[in-house]
C-alpha cells in the first residue's frame, strides 16, 4: 500500500502525521490537517485499535462534517457525514465492507441508535 495506509512490520498501520487533535467530544479526537489548504478529510487507518475520528468544517459555526469509527482491526467501519450525497444534504453512514467504503448511504434521523449515540457531536446539523 502506499503511504496512506502502508503497513508497519509490527502489524499496525503507518498514518502520515497530517493531522493534529485540536480538541475532544466525548472523548473522541478532533482532527484538522496540519496544513491549512488540504482537504479536511479523515485519516483512512487508525494506529489505535477501535478509535474514532471527527473532523469539523472550516466555517463560522464549525458545522460538523464527518465522523469515522474503526474496528479493532484499526480499519473503518463506518463513516457518519453530514453533507451532500446525490444531490440531496443530510446526515447519513456509509458502512465499510472488506475495507472499502460502500457508495450507498443510510440516513440518519433523531431516534436511530447511532444518531442517539453520537448527537452530541452533530454541531450545525439541523435536527
Amino acid at each position: 500500500m502506499g503511504s496512506r495506509g502502508s503497513f508497519l512490520e509490527s502489524g499496525g498501520f503507518s498514518t502520515p502525521a497530517q493531522w493534529h487533535t485540536v480538541d475532544y467530544v466525548d472523548g473522541i479526537k478532533v482532527l484538522e490537517p496540519k496544513d491549512p489548504k488540504a482537504s479536511i478529510s479523515l485519516p483512512e487507518r487508525s494506529n489505535t485499535p477501535g478509535t474514532a475520528y471527527i473532523s469539523y468544517r472550516r466555517d463560522d459555526a464549525g458545522t460538523f462534517s464527518q465522523l469515522r469509527v474503526f474496528g479493532e482491526d484499526r480499519i473503518p467501519q463506518f463513516d457518519i457525514d453530514y453533507g451532500t450525497h446525490r444531490g440531496k444534504k443530510s446526515l447519513h453512514v456509509h458502512y465499510y465492507h472488506n475495507g472499502v467504503r460502500s457508495s450507498e448511504t443510510v440516513d440518519l434521523h433523531p431516534g436511530d441508535t447511532l444518531y442517539e449515540r453520537y448527537k452530541r457531536i452533530f454541531k450545525g446539523v439541523p435536527k
